[in-house]
């Protein structure tokens, strides 16, 4: 996997971001090139992330449950076929092993 990256402000250049993003107290990522603030995208993603899941409250836990999941036709046609298909292959490695002398 790639690490996170961002483009510098000042100069365009690629910076390489840390392995974890830095909170609002951390020290601010500068370029090495240019020397001027690059912003880490991650930590928007990360406080909007926290915000929708605190609209979304305790009741997120009870949709989680097996017993609320809603099934589509679709969605169970294709786990259908699927279990078919793989089916269908394991008897074929079978028949294909018997037929080897």
């Amino acid at each position: 996997m790639l690490p996170a990256t961002a483009v510098c402000p000042g100069c365009s250049t690629v910076v390489v971001l840390p392995v974890e993003p830095r909170g609002p107290g951390d020290e601010p990522l500068i370029c090495g090139t240019c020397g001027v603030e690059v912003p880490d995208h991650r930590l928007e993603l990360a406080a909007t992330q926290a915000a929708a899941a605190a609209a979304a409250g305790a009741g997120s836990e009870v949709d989680e449950l097996p017993e609320n999941r809603i099934f589509t036709r679709g969605g169970l046609l294709k786990g259908l076929r699927d279990a078919a298909a793989d089916r269908a292959l394991s008897t074929v490695r079978e028949i294909g092993e018997r037929a080897k002398f």
